[in-house]
């Protein structure tokens, strides 16, 4: 298994803040306005400061197949979704909606 700092290196990182991105928002359906999204890229380095600070309430998840964890290993702390695009997200989640979500895979290209 290869060590976390590579993995750091190729992978792109995606953080939602907040979970009610996922929710609909009836008034934009209602006015056919397409709800924002609030997903931020975040540098490695900045993910770093934030799972050392532990007020930081950051979730942080491995999108990748079984297959790519054993060969490339994952970020130390991180939890493995059981899919990459179809997962339980009151099961898998932090039920609180303030939380910080980063999720990130490997780019296998």
């Amino acid at each position: 298994m290869r060590k976390p700092a590579p993995i750091l290196a190729v992978i792109g990182v995606i953080m939602i803040v907040g979970i009610p991105a996922f929710a609909t928002d009836i008034g934009s359906v209602i006015n056919n306005k397409p709800q924002q999204d609030n997903f931020q890229l975040i540098h490695v380095d900045d993910l770093a400061k934030l799972m050392a600070d532990p007020t930081a309430h950051v979730h942080l998840f491995d999108a990748d197949g079984p297959q790519v964890r054993k060969t490339e290993g994952m970020i130390p702390g991180a939890r493995p979704l059981s899919s990459d695009s179809n997962y339980d997200v009151a099961e898998e989640l932090p039920s609180n909606k303030n939380a910080k979500l980063v999720f990130y895979c490997h780019n296998l290209h």
